[in-house]
């Protein structure tokens, strides 16, 4: 079932910039588009070359500091609520939150995180220590 989920929310993505009215723009968000989701616009698609890429690993620092921006600038996230430590039941994430983070989390750093991977992820630092873990980590 979460893989179902995580393909559709891929596809829809894939649609909502540019084939599908359902990304807004308003002033009152400073130009910013959010898409049908709720994420924002802009951050980092899966690289296909991330793949064939070399092994290399990402610092723990930076890691930990892109996910918890990714993580407060998710607009169905209370900021206040995400630290390095927090887990996602702290944060109120149900299991279509924790998809779609696990979505973003995918496209921030191109990689890709199997089902049975994903599924072993309630925290951020859980999240955090397998992206750092990642060899091709982006």
């Amino acid at each position: 079932m979460m893989q179902a989920l995580r393909t559709g929310i891929r596809i829809l993505r894939s649609f909502a910039p540019s084939n599908v009215s359902a990304s807004t723009v308003s002033p009152a968000d400073n130009g910013v588009r959010v898409s049908v989701l709720g994420l924002l616009h802009g951050s980092r698609g899966f690289a296909q070359a991330a793949a064939c890429s070399p092994s290399t690993y990402l610092d723990k620092d930076e890691v930990t500091n892109r996910v918890v921006n990714l993580l407060k600038s998710t607009p169905f996230i209370d900021p206040d609520k995400v630290k390095p430590s927090a887990s996602f039941k702290d944060m109120q994430l149900d299991a279509l939150d924790s998809v779609e983070v696990m979505v973003a989390a995918e496209e921030e750093f191109a990689v890709d995180i199997p089902n049975t991977e994903a599924d072993k992820i309630s925290s951020t630092s859980d999240l955090i220590n397998y992206i750092v873990a990642h060899p091709q980590a982006k």
